[in-house]
């Protein structure tokens, strides 16, 4: 995974968890082991972009139009490259640790039909 796919990522599985409004002991741990498993290769630190992560994570789960910007803004560069697999399993993985709601479900399946559209 480059380091945009992976940034990317890690900004929509905050929004993930903005959009259940619930964060799970579970969901805390798998989300501990992707954002370890991911790596890191950028100067910024990883904590610095976390941090910036929620920020916008936050921003973009208050509006509707917000949110499908941030989607389709976020899956580009995964979709770009190749990145698509380890992507939904990450964000199912996270959301899925508790059980999948209704509303986890409806996320995914936004996020898999923009990282697999043709075109």
């Amino acid at each position: 995974m480059n380091q945009q796919s992976r940034e990317a990522l890690i900004d929509l599985l905050f929004l993930s968890l903005y959009l259940d409004d619930h964060l799970s002991l579970a969901e805390d741990e798998v989300l501990t082991t992707a954002l370890d498993s991911l790596g890191w290769e950028s100067a910024e630190p990883r904590e610095k972009h976390i941090w910036k992560a929620f920020s916008r994570a936050r921003e973009a789960a208050a509006d509707a139009i917000k949110t499908e910007a941030f989607l389709n803004e976020r899956t580009v560069p995964i979709k770009s490259a190749g990145d698509e697999g380890p992507a939904l399993t990450w964000l199912s993985r996270v959301l899925g640790s508790d059980g999948l709601s209704y509303t986890e479900q409806h996320f995914l399946k936004q996020i898999e039909s923009r990282l697999y559209q043709n075109g």
